[in-house]
């Protein structure tokens, strides 16, 4: 009786599994033109410099991003602001630790230490993992922009029956 159980479970876990939608074919269709507007984003020590100005933190690089409407940048930047918020999440273990103990325990035990050593490692690598992922994200919006784009026009010619058909090839460098 529990083989059927089981059997029966698995298959409906395999059919609620296969009955879900697709998942959103946005990612595959073509992109938008590139906004002429954006520039380049810039990369020094650690430091972002859009248009010549510098950039107080990456979270600053949202505009831009948003703009250029690139999957592959939005979803390196969103997992960015998620390592970054799990980091400052975790930077607050120890707090909760020292407002949640006995009153009686002594604060410079073993555990708190490592409580507060583990927060610091865990925020430090959580930071550095969500910077890469941000540098990840400038470098796909340096590519998109440096991509170079085809493009098609057929305009009316004023004044009388005929279009004109143009073609392009634009390069940034």
């Amino acid at each position: 009786m529990r083989f059927f159980y089981v059997l029966l479970f698995c298959t409906l876990v395999v059919g609620v599994a296969c009955a879900q939608r697709p998942a959103d074919s946005t990612f595959y269709r073509p992109a938008a033109a590139v906004p002429a507007h954006l520039k380049p984003i810039e990369r020094s020590y650690g430091s972002y410099f859009y248009g010549g100005k510098r950039l107080r933190s990456p979270n600053s690089l949202e505009i831009p991003f948003n703009e250029l409407n690139d999957p592959i940048v939005n979803r390196h930047f969103r997992t960015y602001r998620t390592f970054v918020l799990a980091g400052q999440v975790v930077a607050l273990v120890p707090l909760v630790y020292v407002l949640t103990r006995n009153k009686g325990t002594y604060t410079r035990s073993g555990d708190y230490w490592a409580v507060y050593f583990g927060s610091i490692g865990a925020t430090l690598g959580l930071s550095i993992i969500g910077n890469s992922q941000a540098r990840k994200a400038v470098t796909q919006y340096n590519r998109a922009l440096a991509a170079a784009r085809f493009g098609f026009s057929a305009q009316p010619l004023p004044g009388t029956t005929q279009t004109a058909f143009g073609i392009s090839l634009a390069r940034r460098l």
